[in-house]
């Protein structure tokens, strides 16, 4: 299994196209976004913008219930791959100090944050990457899934394309919905990187079961950053668009490798899909201003981190 020392020690000649991608990207997305704002100038500050204490703390608290479902929902997938789950105190203080680190380039130091942790509370590193690539797998596809439906309905409605897309999406979702195949091909990949392989005591009916909850994560996630716009003044917005706008830009980041958190990627892609719906301007300073809020909501979520809760491990296996 790569670490964070295989990362380090990688090939020179790929160093100059990860400072590339990991540096001048962003800034160069982050420099189109802050041109939008000053070019539109006029048009934002002329914006009869609010300040409704509460839907911001309405939007906060959705937000904040989607980072701690997520992690009831990882920690389940841990006792499918593991056969025990840490409490949720446990769990939820090794995933926030894991998330730490998404803010460096790369998505796997994150991966190797829990992998650490957990190591230390006796868990297998093959039964925690499981559980991780799980947790990412469920997190993209139900996400892609709430996005694409929502906002692409009108545009596929007229493609001749159609049911490739369908059938690749459902070949996807049969990968990862049907334990058996999922497990072979997780097995296959820890063949190659020589780990010995796992079993993942999941079912059909529970598969299916955990792809329906990480929708309603990202249904709720949506529903929060719909809140932190009425909460900033903007009213009379579509439901369904803005909430898979900021779940497409979102999982658009995640995605970007070389993006830390996602910055300048998210904010782009959230300013572009908000574009429809808004005036000249206010997507690329809603996308800033949405990043602030998230990151401060984000700090919020790391003060239990300064308590005892969760410090010790609470294995349970019911």
């Amino acid at each position: 299994m790569p670490g964070p020392d295989d990362a380090n020690n990688a090939p020179p000649k790929r160093r100059p196209l990860r400072l590339v991608l990991s540096v001048i990207v962003p800034l160069v997305i982050v420099w189109f976004i802050a041109r939008s704002i000053i070019n539109n100038w006029a048009a934002i500050n002329a914006h009869e913008w609010g300040f409704d204490p509460a839907w911001l703390a309405l939007a906060s608290g959705l937000y904040l219930f989607v980072i701690v479902f997520l992690v009831q929902l990882w920690a389940g997938l841990l006792k499918a791959a593991a056969g025990r789950t840490p409490g949720l105190a446990r769990a939820y203080r090794i995933s926030a100090l894991a998330n730490l680190g998404k803010y460096l380039p790369g998505k796997v130091w994150t991966v190797m944050g829990v992998i650490y942790l957990m190591k230390r509370d006796g868990y297998s590193a093959g039964s925690t990457f499981a559980a991780s690539i799980l947790h990412q797998a469920f997190t993209i596809l139900a996400g892609a899934t709430f996005a694409l439906l929502t906002l692409g309905m009108d545009f596929w409605r007229g493609q001749q394309a159609w049911p490739a897309a369908i059938g690749f999406g459902l070949c996807l979702c049969l990968i990862i919905l049907y334990p058996p195949l999922f497990t072979r091909c997780l097995n296959w990949g820890l063949r190659l990187v020589r780990r010995e392989p796992i079993s993942i005591r999941l079912t059909l009916p529970r598969s299916l079961l955990l792809f329906v909850l990480y929708l309603v994560a990202w249904a709720a996630y949506g529903a929060s950053f719909w809140c932190f716009l009425r909460g900033v003044g903007l009213e009379n917005l579509p439901f369904w668009k803005v909430a898979a706008a900021s779940c497409g830009a979102y999982l658009v980041g995640f995605l970007a490798l070389f993006a830390p958190g996602g910055l300048g990627v998210r904010e782009g892609i959230l300013a572009v899909l908000l574009a429809p719906y808004m005036g000249p301007g206010i997507p690329a300073a809603v996308a800033v201003l949405s990043r602030l809020w998230m990151t401060i909501v984000e700090l919020v979520g790391l003060a239990p981190l300064l308590t005892p809760w969760g410090r010790q491990p609470q294995a349970r296996n019911d």
